[in-house]
Parts: structure tokens; sequence; C-alpha cells
């Protein structure tokens, strides 16, 4: 391929749009009332001198610490709380974590990426306010120094959605995440409302509907061909779990991983949103607006790359959010169980490529300065030669969506480097692989589009929702008839739009390149960042320094 060359449905740099849109961050009560959220409004938040702020969604009693034991971040958050009457109280540590990391020589790495969560209580008997985060860490950085390195160490805890239409950025389907709805469903998460990109979301132009699958599944090599190339690829996906299928089985799918014994991610089945699917409208039935998700992720995987193993970690609940803080807990016991297993040659514990479908729109526009805790662990693992895609998001803004937003890119702060693999960001493209989707984000930090807009990919073929069929009835001598049942995915496939459904089309052509290009044996991090910018070569724009 020569460099005036693009990969396969790759497009050139877009030119950055202007700022006209910013997306409508206004989740709807259950929201607020599920997750303890509140939204951050520049017109009354309090500021810094000089300092510019924009909308996020953020958990509003608590916060995201790193190096929370140092003496000086300690006094400093105590006195930024103490101004609002409030006190600091751990909230979840992983000292299970640490001694871990410090058996296999890694207590470095434990320090640099782990972090805890505080909890901020009323620390009088009077009534008061309710706590609000951004209140007490705009005091804690005055107190330390706006910019400097400890203000990074401390964080808001930010609602990360599903890539869902207009802040969360994935799916698409009548409503979004914040908005009773999810992937693209007319709406979008943080929306309340919709736009022409809504159309995504309708039953034959994109939205999640049952369909047929008339092929054959996809072909499996067998395992002795796996063992002649090493082993075979690896591909974590943080979402909301894998539902059955016939394509997702065991050993093709992992679930309920753990790193020594701690759970990665959720595993209880109360709350699983890939079973039923019905979670937030027990008394409706209806499907939860983004149940199947990572089901329809990982049928995507599965049909590009189908020697892959899929690492299906649950993170997401069923109506498409994520707070912060499970997701890094989550990141980072996958980091280690992968960094555990170059140290210890335990290629069962490695980690190829990490797809995310998920992000949040950081509320400062230095991004990378105050984006710390996210951006370490998502560094490491590419220095030790994991690909982390992620999804660009579906709010046709070009504001950064974060962890899209580490991409490399002209203005951005993340450097392409020889020694570690970059985040490839990924936007939409309709059906005909020429036109970008209307609901895609834009600007030179997408690094490269793929198949985003009626897709047809793998749902749990548990879900039979509450809707019916528009007219059903018996005939005697012929059995059943009806028109189509809209939310009856029995038949294990169906439709989804949304750049949530882009990322993993890349995490899985990288897999198919390692596949094919072998070496799986070699753990090694300069080994596997050799094999992995070969990947990424071959997938974006980007080229190896």
């Amino acid at each position: 391929m020569t460099s005036n060359e693009r990969p396969p449905g790759d497009t050139p740099p877009q030119p950055t749009p202007s700022r006209r849109h910013e997306p409508n961050l206004s989740p709807p009560d259950y929201v607020i009332n599920n997750h303890g959220a509140r939204t951050l409004d520049p017109a009354g938040a309090l500021t810094l001198p000089g300092q510019t702020v924009r909308p996020t969604v953020y958990v509003a009693n608590k916060l995201l610490v790193r190096d929370g034991d140092d003496p000086q971040v300690r006094q400093a958050l105590d006195a930024a709380a103490a101004r609002f009457k409030l006190k600091v109280v751990p909230d979840g540590d992983d000292p299970e974590i640490r001694a871990l990391a410090q058996e296999a020589d890694l207590t470095e790495l434990a320090i640099r990426v782990l972090n805890i969560r505080v909890r901020l209580e009323p620390d009088t008997t009077e009534p008061i306010p309710p706590a609000d985060a951004w209140a007490v860490l705009q005091v804690y950085r005055s107190i330390v120094g706006p910019g400097t390195e400890l203000a990074n160490r401390v964080s808001l805890e930010h609602l990360l959605t599903a890539t869902s239409v207009d802040i969360g950025g994935s799916p698409f389907m009548k409503g979004g995440p914040f908005m009773k709805g999810g992937p693209f469903m007319k709406g979008g998460p943080f929306m309340k409302g919709g736009s022409a990109s809504s159309q995504y979301g309708d039953p034959g132009f994109g939205g999640r509907t049952p369909v047929t699958w008339a092929g054959l599944a996809p072909v499996r090599a067998d395992e002795s061909e796996a063992r002649t190339r090493g082993r075979r690829p690896v591909v974590a996906v943080l979402d909301t779990g894998v539902g059955r299928h016939p394509w997702l089985r065991s050993p093709v799918v992992k679930r309920n991983l753990t790193v020594g014994a701690l759970e990665i991610g959720f595993h209880d089945a109360a709350t699983d949103p890939e079973q039923g699917g019905a979670l937030d409208d027990p008394l409706e039935g209806t499907l939860d607006s983004d149940a199947g998700h990572g089901t329809f992720i990982a049928g995507l995987i599965r049909q590009l790359c189908p020697n892959a193993d899929i690492l299906a970690i649950r993170v997401m609940h069923s109506d498409g959010v994520v707070p912060e803080g499970d997701f890094l807990v989550a990141l980072n016991r996958l980091l280690l169980r992968h960094a555990l297993g170059q140290a210890l040659n335990r290629p069962e514990w490695i980690v190829d490529v990490v797809s995310l479908s998920l992000g949040y729109y950081h509320e400062l526009p230095a991004d990378v300065a105050y984006d710390q805790l996210l951006l370490e662990p998502l560094c490491e693992f590419g220095r030790r030669g994991v690909a982390v895609v992620a999804a660009a998001g579906n709010d046709s803004t070009s504001r950064h969506m974060y962890p899209a937003g580490f991409a490399p890119h002209d203005e951005g702060l993340v450097p392409l480097g020889h020694d570690a693999i970059p985040l490839v960001s990924v936007g939409a493209l309709n059906p005909n692989l020429e036109t970008i989707a209307l609901f895609s984000n834009a600007g030179d930090w997408v690094i490269t589009h793929r198949q985003g807009a009626a897709l047809v990919s793998t749902l749990p073929t548990t879900f039979d929702g509450s809707l019916q069929p528009l007219a059903e009835f018996y005939v005697e001598g012929d059995g059943e008839r009806a028109t189509i049942d809209p939310d009856d995915f029995h038949g294990g496939f169906g439709t989804w739009s949304g750049t949530s459904f882009s990322a993993p089309i890349v995490a899985a052509q990288i897999a198919e390149d390692l596949w094919r290009h072998g070496g799986m044996d070699q753990l090694a991090s300069s080994a596997a960042v050799d094999r992995a910018w070969h990947a990424v070569e071959k997938v974006s724009r980007l080229k190896r320094p």
C-alpha cells in the first residue's frame, strides 16, 4: 500500500466543523435517580478565574482519586469538603489488586493506574444542601493550584454512556440512554428530543429490529490450527455483557472473568441486561434501551474474526450508562490481568484488543489535563502492545468524546509513539460505505470510519418484550399467522445503528490481522507492539513513527 492509498473503508481526515452543536445533556429523572447524577450547567457552575466550563454529567456525591494515600491530596480534599460541611469517606479501594501486583513485581504499575472512589457525606447534624462533587473539586483545585500535578489526581466521576445518539453515542433507538432509549432510538441519551439523525432509530432505517440471518455461521479453525499460530487473538469487550446465542457459546466467548479472586466487571445474574432484556420497566415489560448491546457487538466480532476469543466484561447497565468509577475498576483489573500474563508467562490471561463503545464529554477544554485517571491505563495498554479501539460518538458534534478523544491528532496531547499502540477512534459510515452517517461525531480526532448504520448482528435469543405483532390470529388447519413482532428476537438476529458498532468492526479487523500474521505465542511487550502496529497501520491512516 502506497502512502497515497487508504485502507478499505477508511476516509480521509475531515475538516473540523464549527462547534455549533453542544450535546444537550439533560438526563431524565430515572437516570438521575438510578445513578445519583447531576448535570453541570456552565451558566451556574462554580468556576476558577479564567476557566471555561462545558456541560457534563457526573455522580453528585463521589470523586475519583489517584494516590489517595498522599497526605497532601487527602488534607486538601478534606479541607475542600469541610467548606461545605461535608466529610470524605473512602468508597472502594483495591487492596487485593495491590497485593496481587506486589507478588508479581508490578507494584509501580498498580500505584500508577489504580484509583479509589470517595464519597461525600454530611459532617453535621444541621440540614445542608445535597453534596455537589463539582463544587468540592473546584475548591480542592484552588487549594493545591489549578493545573498542578496534584490537581490532576482528583476528578469527577462522569457517567459514560453507550455511544448512543446525542451524548452517549452508540446504538440508535427512540430515546437514548439518557432518555428512555439507547443506542439510536429517536432521541439520544442526554437528549430529550430528536433531530434528522433520529431516523436511524426507526424500524427499516437502522433501529433495533428483528431480522433473519439466512447464511451459515462463521467458520472457526480447530484448536490444532490455532496452536500453530501460538494462540488465538483475544478481544475484550467492556459493555453490557453477552447473552445467549448459538454463535457466542464457550469457548468463543469467555464470561465472568477474574484476576486472582477478584471479579472483573459485574457477575450478578439479577442485573444482567443480556438475559431477559427488560429491567428498567418491569411493569411494562419493554426491552431496555441498551439491552443486547454487548451481544450485538460480540456478533460483529464473530463475523469478521471468527477465530478470535471474546472476553465479555459487563460494566454497563441496561439503561446504557456506567459510572466512570465502575468502568475504571474493571479496566484496571483487566490491565493487571494482562500484565500478570506477560510477567508470569500465562497466555490465557493475555489481551490483544480492547473494544470500547461508550464515552462521555469532559467539562473542561483542556480535557487531557484532567483525565489522567482514564488516560493512564489506556496508555499502559498501548505500551504493552494492546490495541484500544473506541467509538467516536453519535452526537453530530466535533466536541471530543472520551476515551475516543485520546486518539492522536494535530492539537491532541497524546502523541504517536514508536513503542506504544495509539488509541484508534472510529466514526460511522452509511450502508453505501461512502457517506458518513449523519449522527457520527467529526473532527481530525476521528481516526477512521467503518459501517455503523443498519448493521445486522446477534441479539440474545432470550429476548421477547411486551410489544406485540400488529396482527395475529389462528387459522384452523394452517396455524398461527402474524405480522412481525417488533421485539421478539428468538431468531437471534437484528439490525442496529451507531458508532458503538463501528468500533468493534475495527477491533475485529485488527484481531484478524493478528491471526493471519501469527507469532501470537510471543507475549513480551516489544513483540506485541510490533504485531499490533502492523495491524493498526492496515486498518487506519495512522503510521508508526
